[in-house]
This record gives structure tokens, sequence and C-alpha cells, in this order.
């Protein structure tokens, strides 16, 4: 790992421009600025910090408040040729924000629009929004979004844009490509688009597609406009061990598949990961463990679950209650089990997400499990928000190997590059919810083909002086990473 001077780089006229166009305390060059957004959350940005200071950073941040504002902000870094960067929460986990040649730091937190169209059912939101805090502020008029992403405390709206994120319920309100109705944007050059607000439309391409899972790269989102539904009456959950995971999983299969129940959690962990609660919670030893979450009226809710319960049961599986999923609930935000790790000066932990067809899912599992055995010191995988053609695996790594923090980023980065091409080999998507960043980006061709440079096409088109987050999704350049 490289590590430059903390000196600033920046042309001078390009700032003075900046100053015009936007409050003083707008832009900074100070340097707690700019280590305060230069980062995302992934273990190899830690262990950069851990061993000393911070290679990469911007060489400006600033604060636009409005849609016009971060449109003169792009004139001018367009005009001359300047990199920029949207950050919002910094949850990111694939390195998709990290400034390895400096450039200006957009922080979109200041733009906090916020307009309900409870009739309409839907909301419009800048694109700052912190996703924890626009739920409660949906709840307090009676409504949801259904968008719980473990790192929501954190997160930002136009974040799930970009990563095409999903939240723990999704098997019930959808990924974010299912919430999302409408954008307002800022391409490279500064010109403004807005899609409209249509429940559907057969008039072209979709242009909200072009953007969502774009990270940054084909211009900046600056308001969203998503689905809303009214809080559900109830909650409930349900608990299931499995001799095998193969038995819980065909048992996800028929329940999500058939389509007679609408669960809202489906979470299969697998024998290795369930150790922890089926010791805790004294069910049988070496089992697959499956929670299950129903929400929605009363009666809908208790049909779900005698649906479900019928499916569980003829696949062997053993009913138990309620109190191992209530206390997921309580924990699902809690992110600290994998910092433990990291914190280690030799050790790092995080999650790998990938996709897959129900005919190829326990395949890619076994796969990219033996693939990380020789690495790893600990692997956790289980199987959630599902699909009626198939689901997502989450595979969460931990590697505890050599001296220090470089030996950790070294073991991590291999553990990736094993885990991505076993989940290839064996038919899996690369990504299913964190987004590509420029962790993942040596693997976009495998995953499209010439559909890949179709992609840089776009990206030429629209961005001709490359300025817009050149690394990520690698339609830019090459980042310095692995």
């Amino acid at each position: 790992m490289k590590t430059k001077v903390y000196e600033n780089n920046y042309n001078e006229l390009v700032i003075e421009e900046m100053r015009k166009i936007l409050p003083q305390d707008a832009v900074s060059t100070k340097i707690v600025d700019r280590l305060a957004v230069c980062h995302g959350a992934f273990n190899v940005e830690y262990k950069w910090i851990q061993a000393g200071k911070y290679p990469y950073i911007p060489d400006v941040v600033v604060w636009p408040e409005t849609t016009e504002q971060v449109s003169e902000i792009l004139k001018i870094a367009n005009k001359n040729k300047t990199v920029v960067i949207p950050y919002g929460g910094g949850s990111g986990s694939v390195m998709g924000s990290v400034f390895f040649n400096g450039g200006i730091c957009l922080d979109t937190k200041k733009l906090t629009k916020f307009i309900l169209n409870a009739k309409g059912m839907s909301v419009t939101v800048g694109a700052g929004w912190n996703i924890s805090q626009l739920e409660d502020e949906l709840n307090r008029f009676g409504y949801t979004m259904g968008h719980f992403p473990q790192s929501m405390n954190s997160a930002t709206i136009a974040g799930s844009v970009a990563t095409s994120a999903i939240g723990t319920f999704s098997t019930k309100y959808g990924k974010f490509d299912d919430m999302l109705i409408a954008l307002e944007v800022v391409l490279p050059t500064g010109e403004i688009l807005f899609t409209k607000d249509a429940p559907k439309a057969s008039t072209g391409i979709n242009l909200n597609y072009l953007f969502l899972g774009s990270e940054g790269s084909y211009g900046i989102c600056t308001e969203v406009t998503a689905k809303i539904w009214h809080q559900p009456e109830a909650r409930k959950f349900s608990v299931y061990t499995f001799k095998t995971t193969h038995d819980g999983f065909e048992a996800v299969r028929k329940m999500v598949s058939l389509g007679q129940a609408t669960l809202a959690v489906v979470r299969l962990y697998d024998e290795y990961e369930s150790v922890f609660t089926i010791d805790a919670y004294k069910f049988e030893e070496g089992y697959a463990l499956l929670y299950l979450g129903f929400e929605g009226r009363k009666d809908q809710v208790d049909l779900e679950m005698k649906i479900s319960d019928e499916i569980c049961l003829a696949e062997g599986g053993i009913y138990k209650g309620d109190q191992a999923a209530k206390q997921w609930e309580r924990d699902r935000l809690d992110t600290s089990y994998g910092l433990g790790t990291t914190h280690l000066p030799n050790g790092a932990a995080e999650s790998l997400e990938i996709s897959a067809s129900w005919d190829k899912l326990e395949d890619v599992w076994l796969a990219m499990r033996n693939a990380i055995a020789p690495y790893a010191q600990i692997i956790h995988v289980h199987f959630s928000h599902m699909y009626h053609t198939g689901g997502n695996l989450y595979c969460i790594i931990h590697t505890i190997r050599g001296k220090n923090s470089e030996d950790a980023e070294k073991n991590f980065l291999k553990c990736v590059k094993k885990a991505l091409d076993a989940c290839v080999k064996a038919g899996g998507s690369i990504s299913h919810h964190h987004g590509v960043g420029t962790l993942k980006s040596k693997w976009m061709f495998d995953e499209h083909n010439n559909g890949f440079e179709i992609m840089k096409k776009i990206k030429r088109a629209i961005d001709p002086n490359n300025i817009m987050n050149p690394p990520v999704l690698g339609l830019g350049g090459e980042a310095n990473v692995g």
C-alpha cells in the first residue's frame, strides 16, 4: 500500500469558482473535513487507517443544498476535468467512494427535500435523507417504505439508488428497484434530468434503470420518488430447524415459488452459521436454521403462517416458536461482530452477497464455501432475499492470518478472488445488493460479456471527460486495489 502526504493537489481556480456559487461554509479544504469523507466501511479501508495515514483523500469537500448548486458544481468540474465522487453515509462495503486521485467530494447530506404524496402512495425526498430518519418521519404519518437495510442507521436514500440496494423485509416489499418511481439526476455535464412519476409507462427505455446501480458513474441523484405503504397491523415470526441446509432450502423454494404466502422475511442459515443460535436456544445440534417473518393484516398474517408451517413440516422442519427470530429482529442492525475481527492487527471480516437462480443457488453456495475454506478462519453463510426464480446468498468471511494490516488486506482480497471466481464458474451473479465499487470491478466482463462494453460506451457518451467516480464498476479506469 502506498501512502501520500496530505497535500492539496486541486486547481485553485476550481475552488474559487465553487466558492462563487456556494455559501462560504459549503466548501472546505480543511484536513478534518477531507478525512471525514474519505472512506467507506470496507475492511481494507479500515486496514489502511489502522496502518497509518489514509492514502486516498479528496482535495476538497462541498455541501450543496439544491439540485441547481449540484449542477453548477458539475459544470465547473467538467470544464476543468476534475474528478467528482458523490458521498452519502459512508456505509458502502465495496470501495465505491475511494479518492484514488483526489478530486471533489460532493457530500449530499444537505439535500433534504421531503414531499409526502399520501393519495399517490409515494414520497419524494432529497438524496441526503438518512434511511432510518426517513422511516421515522414516514411512521409519524402512518406509513413505511418497508426498506430496512442493515446499514439504515448510516446509509442515505440516494445510496440505495446508487447500489440498487435491498432491505431485510424485501420478500414482501421488494428491492429498491421495485420501490423506485422517479429520479432527479444531474449529469456529468451539469444537465438536469427528471424521470416521470408514473406507476408504469411504455414510452421507450426506463431511464431510472440507467442510474439504478450506477454508483455515481453516470451522474448524481439529487431527488428520489419512491413507493410507500401503510404501516402493517401485525408482525409475527416463526423459527424452524432442518436436518440439512438442503431440506431448509427446499422448504424456502416451495414457499416462495408457489406464491401462496407473501413472506416478509426469509433467512435460512446453513449448519455452520447456525451453531451459535442452535447452542444458545438448545435446538438440535448440527441442524440448519430458518427464520420467517410475516406482516400485514392480522388475519392475513395468520393465514400466511399456516401455509408456511404446512410446507416447512412437509420438508422435515421442526417448529421452534419465535424467540430466536425476535432476537434477530432486535439485533439486526448490529455490525459489531465483524469489527471485532477487523480490529485485530492481522484480521479482516466482511460479507460478499451474490444471487443465483433456484437451480444454481445450492451449487454456488457449496462452490464458494469450498473455495474460501483453505484461506478463511470463519465462514458464515445464509440465504435471504428470495424471489420467484431464485435468491441471494450471503457469505461472511473472517480471515486472521499474517502479522499486520498489510497481511490482513492481502489475505482477505485473496478470499474475495477465490469466492467470486467460484461464484462466476457456478453460474452466480457477483453482487446482489452491495454493488460492485472497485472491489468487484475486475469481474464485470465475466458478469456482462459484451454488455460491459455497452456500459462503457454509455459512460463515454454522457461523461466525455470521465469525471464521475471513474474507477467504480470498471467503467472509467482501473482502481489501485488488489
